[in-house]
């Protein structure tokens, strides 16, 4: 396969990896989901054994990532 002549080098790396946007989207939508799936399972062990400070802003920052995880997650496998 011979690449265009006007490709830089970088767009020839790029063009000759043999992995797709397509499939790092649904690699990414794979750990997303995952991440949503696991991570309260984190909140007991961290906040239970005093593994860091439970405070308001740790509690809405943990929220935030699940909440994000579930929607770039959420069509996972659909």
């Amino acid at each position: 396969m011979s690449l265009p002549p006007s490709l830089s080098r970088l767009g020839r790396v790029v063009y000759s990896l043999p992995i797709s946007i397509g499939h790092l989207f649904a690699s990414a939508r794979g750990i997303a989901f995952w991440t949503a799936v696991a991570l309260p399972f984190s909140y007991l062990p961290l906040f239970g054994l005093d593994m860091v400070e439970l405070t308001i802003e740790m509690f809405v920052l943990l929220l935030v990532v699940n909440i994000v995880a579930l929607v770039l997650g959420h069509s996972y496998h659909r």
